[in-house]
């Protein structure tokens, strides 16, 4: 199956995403630890997946675009001095949205698959108050909505 450049930046930004979360919410004297460097390296293997087929030049353009739709998509859910676990709780419920109206389908014990097994207890303390946990869901459904006029993720609803 030959892949749009669309369906590859879909693809990508689940890992994009949570790296983005996962690097700015660990802080630097834990990310040498083992749960850290193993989720990193899967979500790192995740983001290769969608452009090994790809030349280099074909690699770049579409990790460019990945980078530039997560930076303009997170933009307003991550202001300067914001908790990076609330926007790793509403990353969560986006994922959680696109795999439950099977958007996405992660295989068992695929990249993403171990890297969202080690991405939720990490963030689940965030869950745990409540006036967070409906935030995120709210905040969840308005970076959907904002995909979804950049042109992805069509059809999908939190």
């Amino acid at each position: 199956m030959i892949l749009t450049d669309r369906q590859r930046v879909e693809i990508l930004l689940p890992a994009q995403i949570m790296l983005g979360v996962l690097i700015a919410g660990v802080p630097e004297d834990q990310q040498a630890g083992p749960e850290f460097a193993e989720c990193q390296r899967h979500l790192l293997d995740a983001a290769k997946e969608p452009v090994a087929d790809l030349l280099p030049g074909q690699q770049r353009k579409i990790l460019n675009r990945v980078t530039r739709v997560h930076r303009e998509v997170s933009a307003p859910f991550t202001p300067e001095g914001s908790e990076v676990s609330k926007f790793g709780l509403i990353a969560f419920y986006w994922i959680k949205a696109l795999v439950d109206c099977e958007f996405f389908i992660f295989a068992a014990g695929s990249s993403i698959d171990r890297a969202i097994e080690l991405f939720i207890p990490a963030i689940e303390h965030a869950a745990q108050i409540e006036a967070v946990d409906r935030s995120a869901q709210k905040q969840a459904r308005r970076m959907i909505g904002h995909f979804q006029r950049l042109g992805f993720y069509r059809g999908v609803v939190a």
